[in-house]
């Protein structure tokens, strides 16, 4: 994750490392004294716990395993910018991936070399100078691998100017399909698809299993499979009510997991695995949904960006990072308005029908009315 200066106190000799101003960094920069062993950092303590104690630590436990790296070298360039996309979460790595876009189009004098998991290869964008990618499983995007290090070292001596990207956690603005390839919603279709996003490790359930490690506790007792099945009677009963206003209506569940069965009405567009094959086959399968829903998470960045419409469920201790799962694809504020939205995950499921059927059926209206001076 962390692109460092390291450099030594002219006074006691310490050797300190220090986080450059990249991704989370820049909001939470670090400082390590390897000597002492020592962390320095401002801001969020909770930062800490996910940022700079899994620092030191990689620090002082360096991973001496082999990794392997594919380069791809698609123009040369000996100006370049370097934007790092490693990180242990799937969707900070898709995010600060996202920065791509920017750098291809406001800085065309250099080349954008883009370090990517491999699990994220196949959403780097034509136009990028270099590729490299790094198979190493998102787990371990935490530690520090000395052999990583030297490769990159030894590839940036071909370069007379390197530039690092700040690979801000949150760009704001990027065309998503230019990434999947997969274009976003056609809104003259005449057909309406409203689809679940399914995930097996943060549930849709009830009031006391909303959390994630209470989740953990009950799988280990072995009522997991109970609770996937109440997601999935939930959802059930979520699609019958929102039949009710649209009847002519295609309802479906996508994304990972299937470990339950749904009804033949209901399209299961579930993966028991994904690759660049079935990544773009479910965007596209969110390209032609007039409304998702799901729960809070990186599940939703994609299905987000290429819906109509989406609904977000809020688990209690998720609030804090609220829209930060959601690529927006609207800049009118008051249509985002409309288009993303963010309920309670206790939402009873015949008030979220009410609400999600609304919104199928509003849309039109309502953007008519909100942009009639933009039609003069």
């Amino acid at each position: 994750i962390h692109i460092c200066v390291q450099s030594e106190c002219p006074h006691c000799k310490a050797s300190i490392v220090e986080d450059l101003r990249v991704g989370h960094a820049i909001q939470f920069p670090y400082q390590i004294d390897l000597n002492r062993g020592r962390l320095f950092g401002k801001g969020d303590p909770n930062a800490e716990a996910w940022l700079g104690k899994p620092f030191l630590t990689s620090l002082q436990h360096a991973e001496q395993t082999t990794v392997a790296i594919e380069k791809e070298v698609c123009h040369e360039n000996k100006r370049v910018i370097v934007l790092n996309c490693i990180d242990y979460l799937y969707g900070h790595c898709l995010l600060k991936l996202l920065n791509a876009q920017r750098h291809l189009c406001q800085d065309q004098a250099y080349g954008l070399i883009v370090i990517v998991p491999a699990l994220l290869r196949w959403l780097v964008p034509d136009g990028v100078a270099e590729i490299w990618t790094v198979h190493l499983p998102l787990r371990a995007g935490q530690r520090y691998y000395p052999c990583i290090h030297e490769f990159i070292a030894n590839e940036c001596k071909r370069f007379d100017a390197i530039y690092v990207s700040e690979a801000y956690a949150h760009p704001g603005d990027f065309n998503l399909s230019r990434f999947t390839r997969v274009p976003q919603h056609d809104w003259n279709t005449t057909s309406t698809c409203v689809t679940f996003i399914w995930r097996e490790d943060r549930l849709w359930i009830n009031r006391w299993t909303d959390n994630y490690w209470m989740t953990r506790v009950i799988s280990k007792l072995g009522g997991y499979e109970r609770l996937l099945w109440q997601q999935n009677r939930l959802i059930q009963n979520l699609f019958n009510r929102m039949r009710d206003d649209l009847p002519d209506a295609k309802f479906a569940v996508a994304g990972f997991g299937k470990r339950t069965r749904f009804p033949d009405w209901i399209e299961d567009g579930r993966v028991d695995q994904f690759d660049a094959e079935t990544e773009r086959d479910l965007c596209k399968m969110y390209a032609q949904s007039r409304l998702v829903v799901g729960v809070h998470g990186s599940n939703m960045l994609l299905p987000s960006g290429h819906a109509g419409m989406t609904i977000d469920l809020m688990p209690d201790d998720r609030w804090g990072n609220v829209v930060q799962d959601i690529l927006y694809q609207e800049h009118d504020p008051r249509i985002a308005a409309f288009r993303y939205r963010y309920m309670p995950i206790h939402t009873p499921p015949q008030r979220l029908a009410k609400i999600a059927s609304g919104m199928v059926l509003g849309y039109a209206q309502f953007h008519q009315t909100m942009t009639a001076d933009q039609r003069l």
